[in-house]
C-alpha cells in the first residue's frame, strides 16, 4: 500500500513539474513554440513524409529587420546568413526547451524574430515580412504578452 501511494506521488509530482515547463513565466515579451516542417505538404499534409514536429533551438529577437538592412543579401535564396555580416542588431536571445517552447522578456518596441545558429541567422525561419519591406515584424506594447509560433520550414510545397 505504501508503495502504490509513493508512486501516485512521484506521478502527480511529474505532472506538476512538465505542465510547469510550457507555463508563461515573463510579464512582457514573447513567447511561443518552434517546429520544424518537412516532406511533402502539396496539396496539403496528405502526404506521409509531410511532418511537423517541436525542434531545440535558439530564438532572437533583433531591432526591426527591413530588407534593405541585409546589404545586398538576397536571404530568399540563401539557407544560412552570418549575423555579422548584416546590418542587424540582436535584443535577445534563448533556447527553446525539448517541446519547442521558448519566451523571451523584452521591453516594448518594434524587433524582427527569427531562429538563430550561433552567429548565423537561419533564412527558413524567416517567412514572411509586412508588406514594406520589415523581416517577421513584431510589435509590442508597455506589458504586453505575444504569442508567436516559428515553423523552420524545409518542406515542398
Amino acid at each position: 500500500m505504501k508503495k502504490i501511494g509513493i508512486v501516485a506521488v512521484i506521478a502527480s509530482l511529474l505532472i506538476v513539474l512538465c505542465a510547469s515547463c510550457n507555463k508563461v513565466t515573463i510579464k512582457c515579451g514573447v513567447y511561443g513554440k518552434v517546429t520544424k516542417r518537412v516532406g511533402n505538404w502539396m496539396p496539403g499534409a496528405n502526404d506521409p513524409s509531410a511532418q511537423e514536429y517541436p525542434i531545440e533551438c535558439e530564438v532572437a529577437v533583433f531591432d526591426s529587420i527591413n530588407i534593405h538592412d541585409l546589404q545586398g543579401y538576397w536571404i530568399y535564396w540563401m539557407d544560412r546568413v552570418a549575423i555579422s555580416d548584416l546590418n542587424i542588431h540582436e535584443i535577445a536571445r534563448t533556447s527553446t526547451n525539448n517541446k519547442g517552447i521558448y519566451q523571451l522578456e523584452i521591453p516594448a518596441g518594434k524587433y524582427s524574430i527569427a531562429l538563430v545558429d550561433g552567429d548565423t541567422l537561419l533564412r527558413r525561419s524567416l517567412s514572411g515580412g509586412d508588406g514594406y519591406g520589415w523581416m517577421e515584424p513584431l510589435e509590442l506594447f508597455d506589458g504586453e504578452l505575444r504569442e508567436r509560433n516559428i515553423v523552420l520550414d524545409y518542406a515542398a510545397y
